[in-house]
């Protein structure tokens, strides 16, 4: 693999290419978040027993970290083979680290490079997400893997960073960027692609999109951070764009639709994964089929369409929580009357923001205790909750 990163700030440029440089002499690597947590060094063990090789850790944003290779525990086995571990909070709401064969890894990053045609377009490549999760991940491996170059910045307003003079620009983004590159001082004609995952895209989004940059190309990605992370893809005019439009399957991914919801079966799955509170390790799907919990159906043409989640994780900025965990950990720490926890859109459509509604019991309830206790769980996106300490519920007319 060649280095993705040409004008990424410096330090995560060099350690992008750090991981890079380690993986290309067959290190497996662990990508840890940047804020260290409980359960960091049961994981960083785990890898480091799981395969032969010295064992890199990185948050991508500054110097890694080398852990020689530790000799499996009674039971265990190693798979000699380089491996891929990252955090995701997963399709159920539920922290984890997921686990991954470098073959595997370099794979999808071929397929995915293939339908996106990065190597037949003349492209500038911007990506704003993160590059140390499963969507930034795949941006990294994708461009590594054909040689094109990308730069990673962080989404901020108005895209300062973004070279005025580059024509054509594509980027990489969240739903939640989409009012960055609103507000981005780009000639309409310099944006030509779009590229989309970690959450739901609006139509309205969409809209804005092609009225802003009338030769916009749109890409809407869809897939689980354990499974690959990308399933499908579609792309087309900006202004085509059907909101939960996810196109079709990656070649060898089987996405099939049971009781009006999603069932994925990919040779891109994770091998294993460590969920919290990171003290067992639990294999992965191999090839059988999982249980996406996203209702969604196939249409005429053989795409698919996604229609939300079948059951109580939300999606919040591109992270998905688990409302009725969140409940949970609400009652256990204070005892409240009532607790309801739902939702409201978010500015930038296709996200929600929690709407967390506390109805005091006999002890006094402080939106701050609430976020320190909701942050253990599901970190900062904690700070996003729209937290209401209240007399009563607020309902709507049907009185849900």
């Amino acid at each position: 693999m060649t280095s993705p990163t040409t004008t990424t700030p410096a330090p995560r440029a060099a350690a992008i290419e750090a991981y890079l440089a380690a993986v290309a002499l067959g290190c497996s690597a662990l990508v840890r978040p940047v804020t260290a947590y409980d359960g960091l060094d049961e994981v960083t063990a785990h890898v480091a027993r799981a395969s032969s090789q010295p064992l890199v850790v990185t948050d991508l944003g500054g110097p890694p970290c080398t852990v020689d290779p530790i000799p499996p525990r009674a039971g265990e086995t190693s798979s000699g083979e380089p491996l891929l571990a990252f955090h995701t909070s997963g399709s159920t709401g539920r922290p984890k680290c997921v686990v991954y064969r470098r073959d595997v890894v370099d794979a999808h990053a071929r397929a995915i490079a293939d339908r996106l045609r990065l190597d037949e377009d003349a492209m500038t490549w911007v990506a704003l997400p993160p590059p140390g999760y499963a969507y930034g991940l795949s941006i990294v491996h994708s461009h590594a893997i054909t040689g094109v170059p990308v730069s990673f910045f962080d989404a901020e307003w108005g895209l300062p960073q973004v070279p005025r003079d580059t024509e054509p620009l594509a980027v990489y983004v969240l739903p939640q960027h989409v009012p960055v590159l609103l507000s981005a001082e780009l000639p309409p004609t310099s944006l030509r692609r779009v590229l989309v995952a970690g959450g739901r895209l609006s139509g309205t989004a969409a809209r804005a999109l092609a009225e802003r940059y009338p030769h916009l190309e749109l890409t809407n990605m869809y897939g689980q951070a354990e499974l690959g992370p990308r399933l499908t893809t579609w792309s087309g005019p900006a202004g085509d764009f059907v909101e939960g439009t996810i196109g079709r399957p990656l070649p060898g991914v089987d996405l099939q639709v049971h009781g009006g919801e999603f069932h994925a079966r990919t040779p891109y799955a994770m091998t294993s994964y460590v969920p919290a509170p990171y003290d067992r390790v639990l294999d992965g799907p191999g090839l059988e089929f999982v249980a996406t919990r996203d209702r969604g159906v196939e249409l005429p043409d053989g795409s698919r369409r996604h229609e939300g989640r079948a059951d109580h994780v939300l999606n919040v900025a591109g992270t998905k929580i688990d409302a009725q965990v969140v409940r949970g950990l609400v009652e256990d720490a204070f005892s409240p009357i009532v607790v309801r926890v739902d939702a409201r859109p978010a500015r930038v459509g296709g996200d929600v923001v929690p709407v967390i509604q506390i109805v005091p019991g006999a002890e006094s309830v402080a939106k701050g205790a609430v976020r320190r206790v909701l942050h253990a769980e599901i970190g900062s996106v904690a700070a996003l909750c729209d937290i209401r300490i209240v007399e009563r519920l607020e309902v709507g007319e049907s009185g849900k």
